[in-house]
Formats: structure tokens, C-alpha cells, sequence
């Protein structure tokens, strides 16, 4: 099977009127993004080279194929976790000092629970959690985690980078590499 254009799909699913049409080609969309992602995962979470060690954690294929590259470009060797288990698994095997996590990752847990492993196993390691699903319980919950900051999506990453810079500078560390604009200027 070849690989499908899934910026193609993208444009047919934004185009399509008929509800039954547009859910198939979500469906064909959501495999052309995993394929995708299968591909370029094992680029991004094997790469050696220097810059701050950060833990993506989403369950959504799209996120974890678009924002990892951008994080790259920020100058963060990202390894990223699509589920709860898959985030502890990493935290045991790496020390990041960043972790952006999602807060509904799946059923069983959540990004709550990410957070406190990674507290756990790194004290010091910025905590930054995201939500579709903002309420003042979760806000809350994040103060009480001690969650360095808790953002909407979609998530302004001049932003995230921004708390990320300054916490990481707040804990004596440092950004090992040069920060530039997520967004062109037009």
C-alpha cells in the first residue's frame, strides 16, 4: 500500500459537505496520519544531539506529527509518548527537562498522572500541561500538582516556549540552544 497525501485529504475533508463523505475521509485522513507519524517517530525520538530533553505526551496523531518538528526547530531533543504507560516508560529510561503533556490522554489515567511520575523521577523538570477541555476543577488540580503552567489549545507556543525559557532559568538551567519565533511574521 502506498503512502496517501494526507495534506491532499486534508483539503478534501475541509471541501466535503456530505457528513457520510466527510466521515470516511476523516477515517482514510486519521490512517494517513499514523502512517505518517510511524515514519517520522523514529526520527525525532532518536536524535542525539544537544538541546534540552523534552517529553511530548498527546493522544492525537495530528499533534504528535505537527508540533514534535516545531519543537525541534525551538532547539528540544523531543521523544514523544502517545499514551499514559508509553510516558512512564520513557520517564524511566530518560531524565527530560521538559515535559508537555496533554491532560486527556486516555481512559485509564491521565496528564495528571505523566506529571506526578515525572515529579517523581525528576523534580525539577518544567511541567506544562494542555487542554481542549478547559474548567476551573482542572486549573485547580494543576496548582494543587504544582504544574508549572496549563495552556488551551489551540496553544500559542511563542507562549509555552516563553514560561518554558523562564522556568527552566527560574531552576538554574538553562536553554542549550537559541531560541527564534515559532510564527513567521508576514
Amino acid at each position: 500500500m502506498g503512502h496517501k497525501d494526507w495534506k491532499a485529504l486534508a483539503r478534501k475533508a475541509a471541501n466535503e459537505q456530505d457528513p457520510k463523505k466527510l466521515l470516511a475521509i476523516i477515517e482514510e485522513l486519521n490512517e494517513a496520519l499514523e502512517e505518517r507519524e510511524k515514519q517520522v517517530r523514529g526520527r525525532v525520538s532518536t536524535k542525539t544531539e544537544q538541546g534540552n530533553r523534552l517529553l511530548f505526551v498527546d493522544d492525537e496523531a495530528s499533534i504528535r506529527l505537527t508540533l514534535p518538528p516545531i519543537l525541534q526547530e525551538r532547539g528540544f531533543q523531543v521523544q514523544i509518548a502517545a499514551s499514559v504507560s508509553e510516558a512512564r516508560t520513557a520517564i524511566k529510561a530518560h531524565k527530560f527537562d521538559v515535559l508537555l503533556s496533554d491532560i486527556n490522554i486516555d481512559r485509564e489515567s491521565d496528564g495528571f498522572t505523566v506529571v506526578h511520575a515525572m515529579r517523581e523521577a525528576n523534580p525539577d523538570c518544567v511541567t506544562v500541561l494542555l487542554t481542549a477541555y478547559p474548567a476551573f476543577e482542572t486549573a485547580v488540580r494543576s496548582i494543587r500538582a504544582e504544574v508549572d503552567d496549563y495552556f488551551t489549545k489551540p496553544a500559542d507556543l511563542d507562549a509555552i516556549i516563553s514560561t518554558i525559557d523562564r522556568t527552566l532559568l527560574a531552576r538554574g538551567m538553562q536553554r542549550t540552544a537559541p531560541t527564534k519565533k515559532a510564527t513567521a511574521q508576514t
